[in-house]
């Protein structure tokens, strides 16, 4: 049965907003995950949830008695709280009704020199909008692992957690503390190291992407650092016409994850014949 929680100082309350600060959520290695389907999602994948709290709103909702009941089977905690209580905690314009605390998923690294497999590298990106949508589109297009190097916005933060809708807690994350060292595990595992450049005239689609491949994605500002740019195996440009310089980085990302999904996909065609 569900505890009620009505102050702010309850212990609850507290770390969960201690969790909107990255240094907490490292420190802690934890992150919110919030909705029904991202907690079925969670159930899905067997992530160890410390908690969760609902609203009242949220027990008038489609579905959520079999919620609750499952958390409670599972011997995970449950707390209610009011519907103002909860958006203090949500973080949302539209809050919906349920979150919980999960332990961040740990990865086995030997995925990075996987043959064959290709990774998606988040070079200082900023926008947490952009970071979630990388990852969803990592997941669907076939990548294996997102690289995240120093100075990238936190792919735990709540903004970054909901725009990757769960693919969170199944795309394996590993950490870089700079070009160099990313360049060192990159050679290490066999990947070229790819780099998007609106200046180049060596089109995405006319370089082999398929397999073994690192795409680095950059700052939206600043683009590449020059340390991984200097080290790049290819450089790939996307044709623009009109007076637009540069793409959203996501929708940068997207463009050539999804030219490596259907090269794999032609050269799979290929060897069946």
């Amino acid at each position: 049965m569900a505890t009620r929680i009505t102050s702010k100082d309850n212990f609850i309350v507290k770390r969960m907003k201690q969790l909107e600060a990255k240094k907490y959520r490292d420190r802690l290695s934890r992150f919110v995950i919030e909705g029904p389907t991202v907690l079925q999602e969670a159930f899905d994948e067997s992530i160890k949830l410390e908690f969760a709290v609902y609203s009242d709103w949220f027990t008038r909702s489609e579905g959520a008695e079999d919620i609750i009941h499952r958390l409670e089977d599972k011997g995970i905690p449950v707390y209610s709280v009011d519907d103002r209580l909860f958006s203090s905690l949500s973080g949302t314009e539209t809050p919906q009704g349920i979150l919980a605390v999960a332990e961040k998923p740990e990865w086995d690294r030997s995925v990075l020199t996987k043959p064959g497999a290709n990774f998606i590298v988040l070079d200082r990106v900023a926008d947490p909008g952009n970071i979630g949508t990388i990852v969803r589109t990592s997941e669907a297009a076939g990548f294996e692992a997102i690289i995240v190097i120093k100075g990238t916005a936190d792919l735990y933060s709540g903004k970054v957690s909901r725009a990757a809708a769960g693919a969170l807690m199944r795309m394996p994350v590993f950490y870089a503390e700079s070009g160099d060292e990313l360049v060192s595990m990159m050679k290490k595992g066999g990947k070229k190291i790819v780099c998007t450049d609106p200046r180049s005239k060596v089109y995405y689609y006319n370089i082999d992407i398929a397999r073994d491949t690192a795409i680095i994605i950059g700052n939206e500002a600043s683009g590449v650092s020059r340390e991984i740019f200097e080290c790049a195996d290819l450089t790939a440009g996307i044709p623009m016409e009109g007076k637009t310089e540069s793409l959203n980085a996501a929708v940068a990302s997207s463009i050539l994850m999804y030219e490596s999904l259907r090269q794999k996909n032609m050269q799979k065609t290929a060897l069946d014949k």
